[in-house]
């Protein structure tokens, strides 16, 4: 455990030196997710949210702020890894990418360790945000405030274990630029971000339950939100901890695929 601490805070420090050594950096971590949300959230005004709305068979329309609410703070725990594992394209051209190969530390221990870094220098103030807007918008006595810690708890362990099957994509990848377009907005429509993923004809919910938000989205706003006893939230969690076990699975798969290539060839693309 000292072993892995010791990696999360080499990589919290580098991620923090190279990515976050700017005032204003800070700023558009509050202020681009933020203009999300409220374009998210006005983006319905127009339409009827009346109880009459169709909208109103899938999502309580007064809690419709919260939806959104969660929604992005789901989405900006997921997001900010792909975006940190897209960043292993920088490591090739400033020549570092053969650091992560020489040190004596786990690759797969840097891996996890720059994801939870990464995680934790870039949410840290959309979810301030979050808890001063439940407040704000007058919705802090809907929420169920002792599940708070246990809601934390599923978005960072299933956003790292994202987010290392990410960077070991990319690390290995001459050019996996692709997947950060289809990553990025496909995720935030489909994962039910924004609208109910019972909304989605049969196709959209398929490619919905391709990603982990989806399914912590789920869990997160029942914890929140719901009313439910926890048996209920079996069925969720044991969808999400297959799916994070898959993940897992093919993180070390590729890890050991890539390293024995690279010992083999002496060339660090796998592909």
């Amino acid at each position: 455990m000292k072993y892995m601490i010791s990696i999360l805070m080499a990589e919290m420090r580098k991620s923090h030196l190279n990515h976050y050594h700017n005032k204003l950096i800070y700023f558009s971590l509050l202020i681009w997710p933020a203009l999300l949300f409220v374009t998210a959230y006005y983006s319905f005004k127009p339409f009827n949210l009346t109880q009459s709305s169709p909208l109103a068979r899938f999502i309580e329309i007064e809690h419709l702020s919260l939806f959104l609410l969660t929604g992005y703070l789901g989405y900006i725990f997921f997001w900010c890894l792909i975006q940190s594992a897209w960043q292993m394209s920088y490591e090739r051209m400033s020549g570092t990418l053969e650091l992560i190969f020489l040190t004596p530390a786990s690759r797969i221990a840097v891996m996890y360790g720059r994801a939870a870094g990464n995680l934790v220098e870039a949410v840290w103030l959309f979810s301030l945000f979050s808890l001063l807007a439940v407040f704000v918008i007058g919705k802090s006595h809907e929420i169920i405030w002792w599940n708070v810690p246990i809601v934390m708890v599923v978005l960072t362990i299933s956003a790292v274990i994202w987010g290392g099957f990410l960077n070991v994509i990319f690390l290995f990848s001459r050019d996996a630029g692709i997947l950060f377009t289809v990553l990025e907005e496909p995720m935030q429509f489909f994962s039910g971000v924004r609208l109910p993923v019972a909304t989605f004809p049969l196709w959209g919910k398929g490619i919905a339950y391709i990603f982990p938000l989806t399914y912590v989205l789920s869990i997160v706003r029942e914890l929140l939100m719901g009313r439910v006893e926890w048996f209920q939230l079996i069925k969720p969690l044991g969808m999400l901890a297959g799916i994070l076990l898959v993940l897992l699975f093919f993180t070390f798969l590729l890890l050991s695929k890539a390293e024995n290539h690279a010992k083999e060839t002496g060339n660090m693309t796998l592909y």
